[in-house]
């Protein structure tokens, strides 16, 4: 440890003597004595604005400056405040930097590369039989070396005969994979991201007609045959109607058959529409009520189920939006499908087609193969070295009840011997195990201690020699170690992280200071709210209204039996249940108070257009209380119910308290930040800001 200290000794006198000739960091302003650093007020002025789309001007930037300030002098009175110190605040901030930290936990060169991977693999579609010998991960040496040995020896016969129809036999006979045995191990079409990985690289890896090598993963070895391969069709859109056939009874088959027949027939003909055909008779009760309208599907989704993907090849086989295939049987009973939209694999310069594919790639298996790669650069980079010494130590003490995952730390010695030669003479040295060193990385040590705590953990037996199992239980423990030691110095580590880091800490200390100073003020201020109100009233009137209810009617029978029913005082819940006891779209009903600009809360827009183009008239007719079977407007035939015309006037403050607390939210706000200016020092570096204008606006 001598050698790695006086490194580190010499590295921070080296460091010292380059913060001697360091120029200080050029800042935009000061709030008191916390600088706000130039290059920290250029990246977030550029993240407000497009700069292909955004002529930079001073101006803008001066006005963003602003903006900029404020934001600040909030977060400083925050602070000022306690708010960082809440522990609702810190808890908050430690949940939110976790999830952050995720994206810097691995190799990102690494990880772009298994993005860019799966996406070109994604340009094709296999299609894949296999064999399965079952072998789980924690099998003894002997069931391992059992399950190998009989793959290998399927394995040499396929090699002899290798055709399609000599691994289909082979799949029904030997595979152990029950969900496709029967079909001659035919898991159907396949693309990336959609099995482990080390199945994709092989189905990806072997020739059209080929036979792969014997291959492991979680489930066991394999043997895969690549039986075809084609570009890959993209996502379609389908509306669906289904006809179930029940236990494959056969006068059900032909009753379900007979009326998907007649559904297609009613369709082709242009006698009902496919939506209607769906509401009524489908049996698809996930699409059935949107008219059999699905989501985007693919073939490819349906790994190892070959009967959906027959199902799902009857979509693409249809050549243009609103085609309709014939109808068509499967296991689930009779279908009938229309072709909505095809939509093609989007390009890799989209930003959310390699959003989705890193997030895919990320919990994939594949994502161990960038960790490994960081924890290798964080080994390299923070000096680790192994004491092998102290694994030997252990390796030697370790007993039966190690290897049955019950380790017992009581049961090792307090102290390791280790004889060394030293000439002629032997020398006899003893160590505390416990405080021996297994590894350091960075300045951090990590005993035995420490790896006997990891080895309490484990509760599966050892498979394999004593050496095997500690190698891979430590091995385990150290890359543990080093992630944790990469987040415990993200901030440091990467500039990003920490900006993004500290972008959020502020934006939440400014959220919760302007909930206690502005947003709760307003709710909850009543008599601050109600003088305010006073002050600006004037601001806030009403227009020429109608208080009305407006019934729709399906036919003018039903408009003139509605208007007798409304005169009555029939409640509208009565009129509503009796008129739509044969169709739910029979009837309805609008009520309220409605301006003329109200025609987004009130549609179709038409009825209040006639009612206020009335008021024109010499002596309006809509202006007074009563009940008008006014006719057919569009589809419809009304019946307007007005209770009363209302001419314009002032508002009350409970009519438009949602944009009076607004306002007041604005006042609070302004007088805080008055307050924050006449409380703290804003120094603008007036020289630093000339040129961050001359850089900004010549960059366009």
């Amino acid at each position: 440890m001598g050698a790695v200290t006086g490194q580190n000794e010499k590295r921070n006198s080296e460091g010292d003597a380059n913060l001697s000739v360091q120029v200080p960091k050029p800042f935009a302003f000061s709030i008191n004595q916390e600088k706000v650093y130039a290059d920290e007020f250029e990246r977030q002025y550029l993240k407000n604005i497009n700069l292909k789309e955004d002529a930079v001007t001073a101006k803008d930037i001066r006005n963003y400056l602003d903006l900029y300030i404020k934001f600040k002098l909030k977060v400083q009175d925050a602070k000022d405040a306690g708010l960082d110190t809440v522990s609702a605040y810190v808890q908050e901030l430690q949940m939110y930097r976790d999830q952050l930290a995720r994206n810097y936990l691995y190799d990102r060169s690494v990880t772009d590369a298994l993005v860019k991977e799966a996406y070109d693999r994604m340009q094709s579609e296999v299609k894949v039989s296999h064999i399965l010998i079952l072998c789980s991960p924690d099998a003894s040496d002997a069931d391992q070396k059992k399950a190998l040995e009989k793959i290998e020896s399927i394995h040499r016969m396929l090699m002899r005969n290798p055709t399609a129809q000599n691994f289909g036999d082979m799949a029904r006979t030997e595979s152990e994979d029950v969900g496709t045995k029967s079909a001659g191990g035919d898991l159907g079409w396949m693309t990336a991201l959609q099995v482990v990985y080390e199945f994709e690289n092989q189905a990806y890896n072997t020739a059209v007609g080929g036979i792969s090598p014997v291959f492991k993963t979680e489930f066991g070895y394999h043997i895969l045959m690549v039986n075809d391969k084609r570009l890959n069709r993209g996502d379609i859109k389908v509306n669906h109607i289904l006809v179930r056939v029940m236990n494959k009874d056969e006068s059900s088959d032909t009753e379900a058959r007979k009326k998907i027949d007649e559904i297609a027939s009613n369709i082709n003909s242009g006698k009902e529409t496919f939506e209607n055909m769906a509401r009524t008779y489908s049996e698809d009760y996930n699409s059935r009520y949107n008219g059999g309208a699905m989501d985007y599907i693919n073939v490819t989704q349906f790994v190892g189920d070959v009967d959906r993907q027959y199902w799902a090849d009857q979509a693409f086989a249809l050549k243009k939006d609103g085609d309709i295939t014939v109808p068509f049987r499967t296991n689930y009973g009779w279908h009938l499908l229309q072709r909505v939209n095809l939509r093609p694999l989007r390009s890799f310069d989209d930003k959310e087609m390699r959003s989705v594919l890193k997030m895919d790639v990320q919990k994939n298996q594949r994502s161990q193969i960038s960790v490994d790669s960081l924890v290798v650069k964080i080994k390299k980079e923070n000096g680790f070295v192994l004491n092998p010494i102290a694994v030997d130590a252990v390796v030697q003490y370790l007993d039966s009840n190690f290897m049955k995952g019950k380790f017992d730390e009581a049961a090792m010695p307090e102290f390791h011997k280790v004889t060394k030669k030293d000439g002629k003479k032997t020398v006899n040295t003893e160590f505390n195990l416990r405080k021996m060193e297994v590894f350091h990385l960075g300045d951090d040590s990590y005993s035995v201690s420490d790896l006997f705590t990891h080895f309490t953990y484990n509760s599966k037996p050892i498979v394999g020699s004593k050496r095997d199992g500690a190698m891979k239980l430590m091995n385990a423990w150290i890359e543990k170690t080093c992630v944790e030691y990469q987040n415990d110095h993200l901030e440091e580590k990467s500039v990003e992280f920490r900006d993004i880091y500290q972008e959020y800490k502020e934006g939440i200390l400014m959220f919760n200071r302007m909930q206690q100073l502005v947003w709760d003020r307003a709710n909850n201020d009543s008599v601050g709210l109600a003088a305010f109100f006073a002050q600006h009233q004037s601001e806030y009137n009403w227009g020429n209204r109608f208080d009305v209810g407006v019934y729709f009617c399906n036919d003018a029978k039903m408009m003139k039996t509605v208007a007798k029913q409304v005169k009555k005082g029939i409640s509208t819940d009565s009129l509503r249940r009796e008129h739509t006891k044969k169709n739910i779209l029979d009837f309805s009903y609008r009520g309220g108070k409605f301006e003329m600009g109200d025609t987004f809360l009130f549609a179709p827009s038409p009825i209040l257009k006639m009612l206020f183009a009335d008021l024109s008239n010499a002596k309006p007719k809509y202006n007074k209380p009563g009940i008008y079977q006014v006719g057919q407007v569009g589809d419809d035939f009304i019946v307007v119910k007005v209770n009363a015309y209302l001419p314009a006037g002032p508002k009350m403050l409970d009519e438009t308290r949602g944009p009076v607390a607004s306002k007041y939210q604005e006042q609070l706000e302004k007088e805080w930040i008055e307050s924050l200016r006449n409380r703290y020092s804003v120094t603008v570096n007036e020289s630093v800001m000339k040129s961050i204008e001359v850089k900004l606006v010549n960059q366009k």
